[in-house]
């Protein structure tokens, strides 16, 4: 199918809007809004749609059916406009096809269907949400050692934990970590939705420091920029923050977006019981000790001592990757940001 689709919502926007507040899991109600948003040429909305209400159909027996046949069809419409986009877009950002390094050429091709990734024998592989990035070797905690700016981040241990407890201290700083998100399907994220058992102060958004939150800690804000190598993805990344888990409460397994970066966590108030498994491997929280991990491998973390528990997250660039690589990911993901 060449031309533009023209499909035919079951139910008006607004009813689907209604069924969907009603039952997040309504597949008639998500498949009738991918239509909607596909008519208005916001492909980007209608994919999501469509691809959570494919899943759904799958989960509920009804792969058969016609509307099954309709959202496939749709999807290898959408899928084909991206691939379009995708490379024309990276083109005009000065990275031709020809000039891809051979793993961001890889990982385009398995994004895109048309490659698959290589076996891997192991129970907990990297399995990004978002963004595979091939060809990198899997790491379950990176060794603190291997990184030179490491003792200079956590020499600011004590003046960032009491910028940090003077957040605490103040009315509504943290909020809850996985928030709602109101134009795209979403599920109960593992029971983390709005839930209060882990809070966060980010100090950026969509990638950029607000002001008004760096100002609030200067010297977590300086640290940050002038001695760690944060990973930079334009609407994406850094996403420094300071992490509050509740007493007696755990974090359920997930994984994060992509595998190109690994996440820090510099442990400000650490008060008893408490660790992060990723993959097989677990290591419990010290003060003033970084860690790093790769949270593309299921991970999960808990507190089981009576108070909360306080750390700094930010995220850094995989080593491995060249200065070519990184420039080709920004580049991707602004692109996918204009579609």
């Amino acid at each position: 199918m060449n031309s533009t689709p023209n499909p035919q919502p079951a139910m008006s926007q607004d009813e689907a809007k209604r069924r969907l507040i009603a039952n997040g899991s309504d597949v008639d109600a998500m498949i009738a809004m991918a239509d909607h948003h596909l008519i208005a040429g916001d492909n980007r909305a209608a994919s999501g749609y469509y691809n959570v209400g494919l899943q759904h159909l799958h989960r509920l027996g009804r792969a058969g059916e016609p509307i099954a046949g309709h959202v496939s069809e749709m999807m290898g419409w959408l899928d084909q406009q991206f691939a379009n986009h995708l490379e024309q877009g990276l083109a005009a950002m000065g990275f031709p096809r020809k000039d891809w390094h051979p793993r961001f050429a890889n990982s385009i091709a398995i994004m895109q269907g048309k490659a698959s990734r290589a076996p891997v024998p192991v129970r907990y592989p990297q399995n990004p949400q978002t963004f595979f990035y091939d060809g990198l070797p899997l790491v379950h905690f990176a060794d603190r050692e291997d990184f030179a700016w490491a003792e200079a981040v956590e020499a600011q241990t004590d003046a960032i934990r009491t910028e940090a407890e003077a957040l605490l201290g103040a009315t509504g700083g943290f909020d809850a970590y996985v928030k709602k998100i109101h134009d795209r399907p979403q599920g109960d994220v593992h029971g983390m939705l709005e839930n209060r058992d882990w809070t966060s102060f980010e100090l950026t958004e969509k990638g950029v420091f607000v002001d008004e939150r760096t100002a609030l800690c200067p010297i977590t804000t300086e640290t940050l920029n002038e001695r760690a190598p944060l990973c930079r993805i334009v609407s994406r990344a850094p996403t420094p923050m300071f992490s509050l888990l509740a007493a007696g409460k755990r974090i359920p397994p997930h994984h994060g977006m992509i595998n190109t970066r690994f996440i820090c966590h510099l442990p400000l108030i650490v008060p008893g019981e408490g660790a992060l498994r990723v993959g097989p491997l677990q290591k419990s929280w010290e003060v003033g000790k970084l860690m790093m991990f790769d949270d593309s491998v299921e991970h999960e973390a808990w507190n089981n001592a009576a108070k909360d528990r306080l750390v700094l997250i930010f995220d850094i660039w995989r080593p491995e990757l060249e200065e070519v690589e990184r420039e080709q990911i920004q580049a991707l993901f602004a692109t996918v940001d204009a579609y």
